[in-house]
């Protein structure tokens, strides 16, 4: 997605947040310019609060003078808005290309509606991966051998020559897809391997997406949602 067209997406997302919501800040390009937006919001009089999914989420939410809670501290929120790296014709999502996928997900399960944000790019039939795969480092090599086993595919996520760390001291193996026929029965499956911590395959499916098509700002429903309903 060009710049330009992340920041048009962004700005467009701002008019469903309402005043007095608890918002769950996602991570990642796209959502830095809505986190942008809403800091300038609220230094206009917007009333709201928010919920970081990763420790640069929150600092830049900090900086801008955002109110900012803990998640242990909110029984549920109102609105997640984020970002997303793929998605399918039955809205199967995969997440996680900012490393933040763990706390993503657990502020989206608490959430009473997602709004993803997403150019048309991100839309694909099925979905292809890669996956991430959050590990706890000691139990890399059990994981990976695993994979080695079933003749899956992977690469361990670097940034900068050094292993990706994500905020809770983890790595990330990004898993191929190619032969894995059901991604949902698979996802199960990793989540069952102790050295597992988290995977990008988002169970709580968005309830919007909302993207460019043509220029133009376009408002995707979720198939059950789409004879209306929502926050949205």
């Amino acid at each position: 997605m060009q710049e330009q067209d992340k920041a048009l997406i962004a700005q467009a997302a701002l008019a469903y947040v309402k005043p007095g919501m608890t918002l769950g800040l996602g991570t990642g390009s796209t959502t830095r310019y809505f986190i942008d937006a809403v800091g300038k919001a609220v230094d206009e009089g917007l009333k709201i609060e928010a919920i970081a999914t990763s420790i640069e989420t929150e600092e830049q939410g900090k900086r801008l003078g955002i109110p900012m809670r803990q998640l242990r501290d909110v029984e549920q929120l109102d609105l997640v808005i984020d970002g997303i790296d793929q998605i399918d014709e039955q809205f199967q999502v995969i997440k996680g290309g900012g490393g933040a996928l763990f706390r993503e997900k657990l502020v989206a399960l608490q959430a009473r509606e997602v709004l993803y944000l997403a150019d048309s790019s991100k839309f694909v039939r099925q979905l292809t991966g890669p996956l991430p795969v959050e590990v706890e480092p000691f139990g890399q090599t059990h994981v990976e051998r695993l994979l080695a086993d079933k003749g899956i595919s992977y690469t361990h996520r670097e940034t900068a020559g050094e292993a990706f760390m994500t905020d809770g001291g983890h790595l990330i193996l990004d898993v191929a897809l190619d032969r894995v026929p059901d991604v949902a029965h698979f996802v199960r499956e990793l989540k069952s391997w102790s050295g597992v911590i988290e995977t990008g395959y988002f169970e709580r499916q968005p309830d919007h997406v909302l993207t460019l098509e043509h220029g133009n700002i376009k408002l995707l429903a979720h198939p059950t949602l789409r004879s209306g309903g929502g926050i949205v």
